[in-house]
């Protein structure tokens, strides 16, 4: 059955997240966790749903997480039917 599972250093990408957008507005930054893990929630059903990574093994891939005029990239792994988040990163952010 597929899942989603977060690893711990995705866990401390969305909490480095808050806490950036925390300093700017309390309620936006509610909302963006919000966000990202009703987004994610998605890739329970749907492992295959994101887009390939670029220039990474065909098991990594990318899901784009809307919010306001931009939003997040959450980098996953394909573990047999389990989506693994490895990493989630603002869109203007590089890397990973």
């Amino acid at each position: 059955m597929p899942r989603v599972i977060w690893t711990p250093p995705a866990l401390n990408d969305v909490q480095r997240l808050f806490r950036f957008l925390k300093s700017q507005n309390i309620n936006a930054a509610r909302r963006a966790v919000a966000a990202i893990r009703a987004s994610v929630k998605v890739l329970a059903d749907q492992p295959r749903a994101g887009r390939p990574a670029d220039e990474m093994d065909c098991e990594f891939r990318e899901w784009i997480i809307d919010f306001g005029d931009s939003g997040y990239v959450a980098l996953y792994r394909l573990e047999g039917e389990t989506a693994a988040i490895l990493a989630v990163r603002h869109q203007k952010e590089v890397g990973y």
